[in-house]
């Protein structure tokens, strides 16, 4: 069974994460009573019925049979074991997962909710609870995912494969492969549009202003929620943060300030910035700062699209595409290695690549065009059509597939040997 593909586990376990929220709309539903023990912690039928719902949900099955009803029991009742055992040996082991980082994952489980149902008010109605409420609920559940997570990884980390166990997974598991998708290797060139002299002028005096503007006497709040390029619109509030959790020029000049004081001009990557810190708590800070972006003109654009097309020509006209990626490519995680990109499936590209790669033959280069990064021009290497995936042509996808099953494999039995250090009861 591929493991990777499906990690049933792993899965039972986030949907028992996430079960508790779906309480309200089912706890008239159930009489309760105690599922299992382990140790001195209970589990009760009510969560049982809360995770089974959960499923339900997830796999869009509004009339289950008994019989999947009674399978879905034994794999949430397992999972619930599994939590309760997990999270013990993560606090026996002291693992720890400090707020920032918890609050971070909570901001992000949070966002794929509130997509999920629509809206954030759609989120408060569907849960019937306020919004600080959902989120301190969802704290401990987070809190604990990221535990069982850590503690996963320390188990895991180091199991690899030898190239004979990946032979093996592939024979093992022939007629569950999936279809690979058509895939295309590209090399390309990005040119990122960068704001001119006359841009960065133009935003330095902006911001000059808004400093002396609030040496005047003028309300920070009120200047930030007005001309700030920060999306936030809560007067550059960014709230207590902790050193290492802001880019560092910004973080140095935020540490140096006494409280109430206005920092002077910061730059970094996002344009520039006056800070003002509102309390300090030992090394936690609270500050708040107005940005003005370093903004491209049309001009800066239109600059870059030209540079693209004379860097195109050169290629044509006989010069090496690896030689001029690697000296005038702004994306510094493949220029070193000519521009080359990994092999991806032409279904995932964004569309700008779709449609610029369409009508390329192999070697072929595209002409300029525009992405949310900047400028690029891409040579295609070569195209892989669709097809079920097999040893030659996927190596790399089914050592990963065969390193995930294997790690999968090792972390089950290293749970069910701790199960034997454990009093369970599940009234069998």
């Amino acid at each position: 069974m591929i493991k990777q593909c499906s990690n049933l586990l792993g899965a039972l376990l986030l949907t028992i994460l996430l079960s508790a929220f779906f309480a309200p709309l089912f706890a008239e539903e159930v009489i309760d009573s105690i599922a299992a023990i382990v140790d001195d912690e209970i589990i009760l039928e009510s969560e049982i019925a809360y995770g089974i719902n959960t499923i339900l949900l997830e796999r869009n099955l509004p009339n289950p049979t008994t019989g999947q009803i009674s399978e879905m029991r034994q794999q949430v009742l397992g999972a619930y074991i599994t939590q309760k055992i997990l999270l013990s040996k993560a606090i026996e082991e002291t693992l720890f997962v400090d707020d920032r980082t918890v609050e971070k994952e909570l901001e992000h489980k949070l966002g794929l909710l509130i997509n999920q149902v629509g809206s954030e008010d759609k989120l408060i109605e569907y849960f019937g609870k306020p919004m600080r409420q959902i989120k301190r609920e969802m704290m401990d559940e987070v809190r604990d995912g990221m535990l069982i997570d850590m503690l996963k990884q320390t188990k895991i980390t180091g199991v690899y494969v030898r190239r004979d166990e990946v032979t093996t997974f592939y024979n093992d598991n022939l007629d569950q492969l999936p279809v690979q998708p058509e895939q295309v290797e590209l090399s390309q060139i990005l040119f990122e549009i960068n704001p001119s002299e006359e841009a960065r002028t133009e935003a330095l005096q902006k911001i000059t202003e808004a400093r002396r503007s609030i040496i005047a006497g003028s309300d920070f709040d009120s200047l930030a929620n007005e001309i700030s390029d920060d999306p936030s619109s809560n007067g550059g509030r960014l709230g207590f943060t902790n050193r290492g959790d802001l880019v560092p020029s910004f973080e140095e000049a935020a540490y140096a300030l006494e409280t109430g004081a206005i920092s002077d001009i910061v730059e970094t990557m996002y344009g520039f910035h006056i800070i003002r810190l509102i309390d300090r708590q030992g090394e936690r800070i609270s500050t708040q700062h107005i940005l003005i972006q370093l903004a491209p003109t049309e001009d800066d654009r239109k600059k870059t699209i030209t540079k693209a097309g004379d860097i195109k020509n050169r290629i044509v006209g006989g010069e090496s595409f690896v030689k001029l990626a690697r000296e005038f490519s702004d994306d510094t995680e493949t220029a070193s290695d000519g521009g080359r990109l990994e092999l991806l499936p032409v279904g995932n590209l964004p569309d700008e690549f779709q449609f610029a790669i369409n009508s390329l033959e192999i070697g072929q280069i595209s002409e300029p065009f525009e992405s949310n990064f900047g400028i690029h021009i891409v040579r295609l290497e070569r195209k892989v059509p669709e097809h079920r995936m097999n040893i030659t042509d996927d190596w790399n996808m089914l050592e990963m597939y065969a390193t995930g099953n294997k790690r999968e494999e090792v972390f089950t039995e290293w749970v069910e040997s701790l199960k034997k250090d454990h009093y369970i009861w599940t009234g069998q």
